[in-house]
């Protein structure tokens, strides 16, 4: 499912640290993979992007039959409390959908769409970027008393959709439900029906797939049919032979549940690694404009000249260089020394820790996924400014920080005006974990060697 990148922004290449070599197509080695995710987004940044296809849509399809009331031991609930599984649900969805709003095409529709009747509506509101606040607000909605459990309808509309028809994308269906079909809306044989309507979308063209999530402590007759369901959807929970479903039992449950799903889809920007582009991140801009979260924005350095051992930044502004040196606990910023207690070596998905000068995990990023010429900083997916920049010749962009200065290799007499770190340079996370990779590479095939 995985696709590979083309280039995106050649000038990421021009770092302080030597060019990577571009990523390789195919999938990495497993120890390889992992060296490389603990490199973190930076690591991600650090890389020359590689054009992907583009990104999938997905469609959720939210059970709002009555026992959505309940809490997920099958107790009756008050309306809006927030025990019920209707509230629980909406919670994990919202945060999903804000987590991943602008990097997939996310749209949303619930069944039934009206009491007391086996009523559906494909999709409520359209697949697309931006959704966020239509998908949270429609998901306010109550369950209904007297909602029944028509999926096999729900699936088949969906599976209609224009919109779900692209075949330049993945289509995907994510369904969260807490029990079976009934008879009165899918027929003498509900689970049948409702299989055969996810089989056939799978099976149509292009294919839309189904992720089944079921919520709540189910009856084995109802396990064994969202099993069958999530069969026919394509895309089984393989991690427990006897739940091919999604399963979840609790809040906490449905969080993972929801969160394997996503990466489960591979291929958005939710993705792991390879990360899908829809806007300019992967098709780049006219001339004259440049690449501004995902969207084209004017340049403002377009025409504009600045003084010598200056720069244009994206904000149109003109500043220094930094040519001379700044002491420990200082780093470099527009040719001026700022106070970091860290010299300036945290990168993305990173803080500073004053007390001990070191850089720890930035737990605001946590779970949060940026495109890959983006880093995470206090839970916020910022871009590399070194993407939009043009240093004079001999100076090197550093990252996330869009200052210009000479790499260490080119450190020639210190200058008047502008600053620069003195102590030794640190590896970025990036070159940390390549260097941990190649290592671990080394290791290994050394092994190799050594068992033939």
């Amino acid at each position: 499912m995985s696709s590979v990148h083309a280039d995106v922004n050649p000038r990421l290449r021009q770092k302080l640290r030597p060019a990577l070599p571009a990523r390789p197509s195919g999938p990495r080695p497993p120890a390889a993979a992992a060296l490389l995710v603990a490199g973190g987004i930076a690591l991600f940044a650090a890389l020359p992007s590689a054009r992907a296809g583009k990104c999938p849509n997905l469609a959720i399809l939210l059970d709002q039959s009555a026992s959505m009331a309940q809490d997920p031991t099958g107790v009756v609930q008050p309306q809006g409390s927030p025990k019920a599984k209707w509230a629980i649900a909406t919670a994990a969805l919202t945060s999903l959908n804000n987590r991943f709003d602008g990097l997939l095409p996310i749209g949303y529709s619930n069944f039934p769409s009206m009491n007391n009747a086996c009523m559906t509506q494909g999709l409520r509101i359209p697949v697309g970027y931006g959704n966020r606040v239509a998908i949270n607000n429609a998901m306010i909605d109550f369950p209904f008393s007297g909602g029944s459990t028509p999926i096999c309808d729900a699936i088949t509309k969906l599976a209609a959709e224009p919109l779900l028809k692209d075949s330049s994308r993945g289509q995907f269906i994510l369904l969260v439900t807490d029990g079976a079909p009934q008879a009165a809306c899918c027929g003498v044989d509900p689970v049948q029906s409702t299989v055969d309507a996810i089989k056939a979308a799978a099976q149509q063209s292009p294919p839309i797939y189904t992720f089944v999530v079921g919520f709540g402590q189910l009856s084995m007759a109802e396990q064994t049919a969202l099993n069958q369901m999530a069969l026919a959807g394509g895309y089984p929970d393989n991690g427990n032979a006897a739940y091919k479903y999604y399963r979840a039992e609790s809040s906490a449950d449905l969080d993972v549940a929801l969160g394997r799903v996503i990466m489960q889809i591979n291929g958005g920007d939710a993705g792991p690694v390879i990360t899908c582009e829809d806007g300019c991140y992967g098709t780049g801009c006219p001339s004259g404009q440049i690449c501004q979260q995902n969207a084209c924005k004017q340049n403002p350095c377009a025409g504009k000249t600045c003084p010598e051992e200056q720069t244009c930044q994206p904000d149109g502004t003109c500043a220094a260089v930094c040519v001379v040196s700044c002491p420990l606990g200082s780093v470099c910023q527009r040719g001026r020394c700022i106070p970091d207690a860290c010299s300036g070596s945290c990168g993305a998905g990173q803080l500073c820790d004053s007390s001990t000068s070191q850089c720890v995990a930035d737990k605001k990023c946590a779970g949060i996924v940026c495109h890959t010429t983006q880093g995470c900083f206090g839970g916020v997916c910022l871009d590399n400014p070194c993407a939009y920049l043009t240093c004079p010749d001999g100076y090197g962009c550093r990252d996330f920080n869009g200052s210009c200065q000479k790499p260490p290799s080119l450190d020639g007499p210190p200058k008047t005006g502008g600053c620069e770190v003195t102590r030794a340079p640190q590896q970025s996370s990036a070159t940390a974990a390549l260097g941990a990779a190649a290592l671990m590479l080394a290791a290994l095939s050394l092994r190799r060697r050594r068992l033939s």
